[in-house]
């Protein structure tokens, strides 16, 4: 049976949930977006420039296994504190009912208060700027107010003193706004401050103001209201307070003054519908802008998440890829796959030459020992825990660790930068480890555990070769001689030659090792050697905590984790502060929106006036975003229609042609509404779902829908003036007195009988009427402009044009075709109210008002447009980074695919922040392992021609077919279950059936790796044939169980072990040049299957004695292997 659990089980990892629909996501960032899973391509050929042939079926099968292990790692369960709950619905608003209606005022709060915080910082950036146009709008009123006060002629003093006082609290708000240490508490009191100033403005606009009437003030409070809406930086309950606070204080000062009119009821009511027509287009301009900006800050913030989520894993890849390469060997083969392969006769070769290094092996004497009174997982956990202290040790003494081989450790200085110190280095690197290694003696009570190093100066060839695992290494004949330096050496001492000694000069005292009376090789090439003598002064000095033995494992309490004090000794277990990932986004955002300029994001991205970008493939990215809000927009016109229905219907005198038209019209928008909401009703053909979808995700449909509305809640509120008798009060009093215009004065009007409010009177005839209210058509245009500003997404041009065309249009009927409706008001309010002469005709302050809300409407789009524009490129700008990020983890997967089997890489990198103590490994049975070793490779290595390279080179053509023979029989599904481990010099070494999966009951795993050997011999003879040489392989195989497991944390090096293992490696090392030599259990196993077989006999063993072994001869032809 197999085990293949993962030890430990939980990981302290978070990554993040699935955020939206693909669809959606395309359709959010004009079809922009990257999926971070996608597919990676084989990288055999990429790699080395090579043309390989890789067959295409084994392509897609690790492809799957590749994407397999992205999705792991994307929707991991613990990976769900990196990803953000919105907690908000930001849904339309285009249907009708109650549940819709109410979602205007909840709350629209982020449960989470950090990520609340965040955004009330990120709408505090935003939203400055309004505040300080909103002043100087209210500045603006507040200096008309005051020119009108004089003009007027009013003699009280305490309107313009309390006018005055409203400028300057304003200014010094206007100060503050844009000073730098302007803050969120203090713009929350500007806000409250302003309201009450805008309250108070309201009241003396209304109480102390000539002529007086119902009508006074209103245009100024609605303008009010719809500022407080669209630029005060408040929440939608706030907005709506204040809002209704506003229109409230107008009605009740209104009736406070006006009571007395017995037509005051007639503009109340008006005045009532007027305020709710602009408190209903402030909330639906409140609500879709507030809901973009929290949708622009959550997408912005997913885009960051998963950037710093892909920018984690690439740390995590980046991590695996430089545990087995050095970093300028990893960027090389980086760049090689970013780039194009090239054309080349031969693999692309990682070697480097380094001269004036040293190399130092170091070898745990009594592992055997140890291992008898551990456990498979205590001896893992204890090999893990102890190469993570040599790991830090290496760093810590300037060493590149290069390799561990079972429990040989080896480490170069010198490389990839050239240090003087090299030989001194290694020594102190020797010493440490030794020191190390007696704590765990201490702990352990294995008297006979200790470590044997060798040291040798000299040159080396460092690199990678072959396609598939890579792992780093080292060639050289000083190589080989510091290895048995290592072998020959004494444990507890340090063992180096006469060339170590040379670079050390005074600093240590030697004494001679006399290591060839424990080495053939060092005897064969009369090496001369010394041993670094004990207890003298270092070179550096180190703090150790002094060795305590602690109780033996079989006097441990339950539960104690038995390597805890070596752990402590050694300075591995030691907890590290590790920020949430939460925190770790909100904190990345945080200085994003502090780092933001708005100025420099307009001045750098867009035009001036126009709004548009500079760069034309952002502004076609930006075309085609969808206005999700539009049915809301549509809805608005619906309710406003009525509206100033009603305002006309009470304060102006109905008309058949009035009572046709905003039918008309009011069923036309509707039509619209609901032709946009077929894409959401489930009930409806698909055909016709999918033409509504295309018409609300067409740019140029959606805003010519946007401006037919407008201009039908245009025409709607003016139309009533072509149904006004518009006759001249002083010239139908003239003709009926036979007196000029000019004698025709207040005296007269009063003696004709005609009174303000009275509509059908003698100059108007039975038949049609007048008004004497004018200035509520002024009201309901001005209503239809502000219908505007809820298009929020609809062209800045476009509006303004429309703006322009509105403001003509009514000047010009109320300048010059319809102007007597006004100069009549006027003359009729002023001789009602007893005053001789008109002060300040309606005319003027109807044009005044025209203007201002034209200017305020296009200030208010153009800071819409920029900001929506801006928010664009903040969320295009976290997207292309994190694209980057994408291309760089895929770049990253392909290097680790090649690292580590992808099952053991998909547990690294779903797991990070992972302790020194944390291992992976598993118990497997009936594993088949291969060695293969070109035995006579070494008698061709040659350092007299380029110093060996091109013995490497030829190598690494040999390895890299090996590989390739891989690649093309692992197209095939049988062979799925080969996994290469490693290459060690010459010794290319294999195993299948290490996963459940791989693992068959029917030994199929064996036959597998049995092909593999007959692949990769066959490949060697083909070699030998095309470059005259006679390389021999021998081919050792043996089954049973193994442990495989990964050793160091902090650098993994993933490996097999147990006593299949060795003996694998034995039938490599006795076996017979060009044969395959295996164990009674595989001959057991592939006799049954058609293979040919001799017996060898009983040959020796080390460590094993006599074993029975068998040579294989090849197959049956009958067989199905054949």
């Amino acid at each position: 049976m197999l085990d293949n659990s993962v030890h430990p089980a939980p990981s302290i990892t978070a990554s993040i949930q699935k955020t939206e629909k693909a669809a959606e996501l395309n359709r959010e960032n004009g079809n922009s977006s990257v999926e971070l899973t996608k597919p990676v391509q084989s990288s055999s050929s990429v790699i080395n420039g090579s043309q390989s042939k890789v067959n295409p079926t084994e392509t897609n099968s690790r492809l799957k296994i590749l994407n397999r292990t992205a999705e792991a790692i994307n929707d991991s369960p613990d990976c769900s504190c990196l990803r953000q709950e919105d907690d908000l619905d930001l849904q339309d608003l285009g249907c009708m009912n109650i549940k819709s209606l109410l979602k205007l005022f909840r709350s629209k709060k982020f449960k989470n208060w950090k990520l609340e915080r965040l955004f009330q910082l990120y709408f505090f950036k935003l939203n400055q700027n309004n505040l300080s146009i909103m002043m100087a709008l209210m500045l603006v009123i507040c200096t008309i107010q005051l020119i009108y006060h004089f003009v007027c002629g009013s003699s009280g003093a305490a309107k313009a003193v309390f006018i005055s006082v409203f400028i300057v609290i304003l200014i010094v708000h206007q100060i503050l706004c844009n000073h730098s240490a302007f803050s969120q508490r203090l713009m929350t009191i500007v806000c409250w401050s302003t309201c009450i100033v805008a309250c108070a403005m309201v009241l003396t606009m209304t109480l102390d103001v000539v002529p007086r009437s119902a009508s006074t003030g209103v245009s100024d409070t609605v303008f009010l209201i719809f500022i407080l809406y669209v630029l005060l930086p408040v929440r939608m309950r706030q907005a709506v307070l204040f809002g209704i606070i506003l229109a409230s204080t107008h009605m009740i000062s209104s009736v406070a003054v006006n009571y007395i009119d017995e037509f005051s009821w007639k503009q109340l009511l008006s005045n009532f519908f007027i305020f709710i027509c602009v408190n209903v287009i402030g909330i639906f301009t409140h609500y879709p802008t507030e809901m973009g900006e929290r949708r622009a800050f959550l997408e912005t913030r997913r885009y960051i998440v998963a950037r710093l989520i892909t920018q984690r894993e690439n740390q995590q890849q980046e991590r695996l890829l430089l545990s087995v390469l050095p970093r300028h060997v990893a960027m090389e083969m980086k760049a090689d796959i970013a780039g194009l392969p090239k054309d080349s006769m031969f693999h692309k070769i990682y070697i480097q030459r380094h001269e004036n290094v040293s190399i130092l092996f170091a070898d745990i004497c009594g592992f055997t020992a140890l291992s008898s009174q551990c456990t498979a997982q205590e001896l893992v956990r204890m090999l893990n825990e102890l190469f993570a202290r040599f790991d830090k040790l290496a760093a810590e003494n300037n060493c590149l660790r290069i390799k561990i081989l079972g429990d040989c450790y080896y480490c170069v200085c010198g490389l990839p930068e050239p240090r003087a110190d090299h030989a001194h280095c290694c020594v102190e690197m020797g010493l440490d480890m030794i020191e190390a290694i007696a704590l765990v003696r201490s702990v352990t009570g294995v008297d006979v555990l200790n470590m044997r190093v060798g040291i040798h100066s000299g040159r080396v060839h460092c690199g990678v070769l072959g396609l598939r695992k890579w792992r780093f290494d080292v060639w050289s004949d000083d190589v080989t001689l510091a290895n048995s330096m290592e072998a020959g050496g004494i444990p507890g001492r340090v063992h180096v030659t006469e060339e170590v000694v040379r670079w050390l000069g005074n600093d240590y005292q030697v004494e001679p090792g006399n290591g060839e009376e424990r080495n053939h090789y060092l005897r064969l090439r009369c090496i001369k050697t010394y041993l670094i003598k004990e207890d003298q002064t270092r070179v550096k000095e180190r703090k150790y905590t002094s060795p305590i033995r602690t109780p033996r494992r079989d006097g441990k309490k339950i539960g104690e984790d038995p390597t805890q004090a070596i752990r402590e000794k050694l300075g591995i277990g030691d907890k590290q502060e590790i920020k949430e990932p939460d925190d770790e986004v909100n904190e990345y955002l945080g200085q994003a929106i502090n780092g933001r300029s708005i100025e420099y994001l307009r001045s750098q991205h867009v035009r001036p006036i126009l709004l548009t970008f500079r760069n034309p493939e952002m502004e076609a990215k930006y075309a085609v975003v969808r206005d999700d809000m539009f049915k809301s927009h549509l809805v608005c016109a619906i309710i406003m229609l009525p509206l100033i229905c009603a305002v006309q219907l009470v304060i102006i005198p109905s008309s058949n042609v009035v009572l046709v038209v905003f039918p008309v019209f009011w069923l036309t928008i509707i039509i619209f509404c609901v032709f946009c909401s077929f894409e959401s009703n489930l009930c409806l053909p698909e055909n016709m779902k999918l033409l509504s979808y295309r018409m609300m995700s067409n740019r140029i449909f959606t805003q010519a829908i946007s401006m037919t509305t407008i201009v039908m809640v245009f025409v709607a509120s003016l139309f009533c003036m072509f149904a006004l008798n518009t006759t001249d009060l002083k010239n139908c009093l003239a003709r009926i007195y036979n007196i000029s215009e000019s004698e025709v004065t207040n005296a007269v009007l009063s003696n004709s009988g005609i009174k303000y409010g009275d509509e059908t009177n003698n100059c108007t005839g039975s038949t049609s009427a007048t008004s004497h209210f004018p200035e509520y058509v002024l009201f309901s245009v001005v209503s239809a402009m502000l219908s505007n500003a809820v298009f929020i997404k609809a062209s800045n041009l476009l509006k303004l044009t429309i703006l322009i065309a509105m403001s003509i249009v009514f000047l010009v009927l109320s300048m010059v075709t319809h102007v007597s409706l006004y100069d009549n008001r006027d003359f009729l309010l002023y001789t009602y109210l007893g005053y001789s002469e008109t002060t300040f005709s309606l005319k003027w302050i109807s044009m005044a008002t025209i203007l201002l809300f034209s200017a305020t409407l296009f200030i208010h789009a153009q800071q819409v447009e920029s900001t929506s524009r801006l928010d664009f490129i903040w969320k295009q700008q976290a997207h292309e980074e994190k694209e980057e990020m994408a291309s760089l983890r895929t770049y990253n997967m392909k290097l680790v695919a090649n690292i580590l089997p992808l099952h053991v890489a998909e547990h690294f990198l779903k797991s990070q922040n992972k302790k020194d103590e944390d291992l992976y490994y598993q118990d497997c049975d009936n594993v088949c392992v291969m060695f293969a070793t070109i035995a006579n490779f070494f008698e061709f290595y040659m350092e007299y021609y380029n110093e060996g390279v091109e013995c490497l080179r030829l190598l690494n053509e040999i390895i890299a077919d090996f590989d390739e023979v891989t690649d093309r029989i692992l197209g095939q599904e049988r062979f799925l279950c080969i996994e290469k481990i490693k290459t060690t010099g010459a010794t290319y070494m294999a195993a299948s059936g290490l996963t459940e999966k791989t693992n068959f009951a029917d030994n199929r795993h064996v036959i597998a790796a049995t092909e593999y050997a007959l692949a990769i011999r066959e490949q060697l003879q083909y070699v030998n044939s095309h470059c005259f040489n006679n390389f021999q392989m021998r081919i050792g195989i043996s089954v049973g169980p193994v442990v495989a497991g990964v050793i160091g944390a902090r650098k993994p090096q993933y490996d097999i072990w147990g006593n299949t293992v060795n003996v694998a490696s034995r039938m490599d090392s006795t076996g017979e040049l060009g044969a395959i030599q295996v164990t009674q259990e595989v001959h057991n196993v592939l006799s049954k299957n058609g293979y040919i077989f001799e017996c060898r006999g009983n040959i020796k063993v080390k460590g094993k004695g006599d074993m029975l072994t068998y040579l294989l001869k090849g197959r049956n032809v009958e067989s199905p292997e054949a």
